[in-house]
């Protein structure tokens, strides 16, 4: 169960959501604690203020009333700003702060002394509260006791006199905690909605995403040609739609030329065999002479041979495709080019075509194996379509920051409807052809899929005058390392 909590991007966003929003909540919380703790220390020191001024101002115009203990200091202090006040506490706070709305007043207390100590007048001390010397030091201050219990406020009066005036901090601290606790229980109210309600939105901003995994179901059940609809995406999505539809379409290309090839492929093989098969069960119907025998024989072997060219061609298209991991190194084309066209010399001769050659020193990054299969198979076609007289040229030369290398027949050239498809796998120009690679439509394939490999490619163009060249180019070469 927590495995899947953790794995779900809807559950980890909300929780991750929470807890910074619960940080800035109990951040502006602390900040707003110690700032009500401060306009509640100064409200009472204001009160303590006014007071202190009071029994100065009763201890100066009626001095006789401080020692009168009926009047206990005269009467003179005023209640409470909040009990005297006619503006009622909001409802915000009796809910912040309840025990300071609650109508109870604040325990003040006042004291006289001489400076010896003396006592001259009281109202209300705290048992157990007496003079301290140190109240010489403090004249004209207010401060908290050291075990902060008591808040005092503290001057000079007639007579070499001292008058304070006090409050309890109980009342204060309670304040303060109705404080935390209203802070507490209003975040443990608000978060759970909160992350019920950030759960919802997300899984709202996810239903593009769903709709992409239904999309790939409707796909993997056999809908090939389903698609994410653009129309409905978000704008941060259309970019990830965008490639993830150019993505299936490459593949549904790959599936479907796949499937293609696989056929044409079993075309292939089955031609030969069911000629095989069909020569040797005519040679069981009857008695044949040993000159009839040595034919079917031959016929034979001749679809034998084309088998294992057809399986030759085959392993040279699966080496070719899988070479993309294969180290390429820096390497001279010159010598490469010149071996291809020695190993086709014979071919040439045969067919009485002349080899014209026009190559230089020329260095590109590559594999050298796979590079001569590529000009072999390039010379060997030309050769072949190539009327019998007639020339092929391989022509190495330099445009711009790479090299190319252009093989050129004089034949009859490839049709402008088929050129689209001279490099498609099984395609051929003549069906009643059979080439130097065996006849089965895979030599160009294999030189396409080469040079994709080395970042380069195989185009073909027209031969002016009449026939098809092939230009070889090949990735600008990264500079030779010092």
């Amino acid at each position: 169960m927590a495995k899947t909590l953790l794995r779900s991007l809807r559950w980890r966003a909300t929780f991750w959501m929470a807890v910074f929003l619960l940080a800035i909540a109990v951040a502006i919380r602390f900040v707003n604690y110690y700032v009500t703790r401060d306009i509640l220390l100064r409200d009472i020191d204001t009160q303590l203020w006014t007071r202190l001024g009071a029994l100065k101002t009763q201890q100066r115009f009626a001095p006789e009333t401080l020692l009168e203990p009926d009047l206990r200091l005269g009467g003179l202090f005023l209640p409470d700003i909040r009990t005297a006040s006619d503006q009622k506490p909001s409802m915000a706070m009796r809910l912040l702060i309840p025990s300071a709305v609650s109508g109870k007043r604040f325990p003040w207390f006042a004291g006289v002394w001489q400076e010896d100590g003396t006592p001259v007048g009281s109202l209300r001390l705290p048992d157990g509260f007496s003079w301290r010397p140190e109240w010489h030091d403090r004249m004209e201050t207010i401060w908290t006791t050291p075990a902060g219990e008591v808040r005092l406020a503290c001057c000079r009066g007639s007579d070499q006199t001292t008058l304070l005036v006090g409050t309890p901090l109980d009342q204060l601290e309670q304040a303060l905690r109705d404080v935390l606790w209203f802070y507490v229980w209003t975040i443990a109210l608000v978060m759970p909605p909160l992350a019920l309600a950030m759960w919802w939105i997300l899984s709202r901003m996810m239903r593009p995403l769903g709709r992409i995994a239904r999309t790939a179901e409707s796909i993997s059940q056999g809908n090939f040609a389903a698609r994410i609809d653009l129309a409905h995406a978000d704008s941060e999505l259309v970019g990830m739609a965008t490639t993830l539809n150019g993505m299936l379409d490459k593949l549904d290309t790959v599936r479907i030329t796949q499937a293609r090839f696989n056929a044409d492929l079993a075309h292939e093989i089955l031609n030969p065999i069911h000629g095989i098969l069909m020569q040797t069960d005519v040679s069981q119907q009857r008695p044949r002479t040993t000159e009839e025998l040595g034919q079917t024989v031959e016929y034979c072997r001749t679809l034998a041979v084309r088998i294992q060219k057809l399986s030759e061609a085959l392993l040279s298209l699966s080496k070719a495709e899988s070479a993309a991991g294969e180290t390429l190194v820096e390497l001279d084309l010159e010598p490469i080019v010149e071996e291809a066209a020695a190993q086709v010399e014979d071919l040439a001769q045969a067919r009485h075509v002349t080899l014209q050659g026009d190559s230089r020193s020329a260095v590109v990054v590559g594999n050298a194996d796979l590079l001569h299969q590529v000009f072999v198979n390039l010379l060997a076609n030309a050769i072949e379509y190539s009327p019998v007289g007639g020339s092929v040229e391989f022509i190495t030369a330099r445009e711009g920051e790479r090299w190319v290398v252009r093989v050129v027949d004089h034949g009859h050239g490839i049709p402008a409807d088929s050129a689209d498809r001279v490099f498609e796998r099984f395609f051929r120009q003549d069906e009643s052809q059979v080439t130097a690679t065996g006849g089965h439509g895979l030599g160009l394939a294999i030189c396409k899929s080469i040079m994709q490999q080395h970042c380069g490619d195989v185009v073909y163009r027209p031969t002016p005058g009449g026939g098809a060249t092939f230009e070889v180019q090949f990735a600008a070469a990264a500079p030779a390392p010092r």
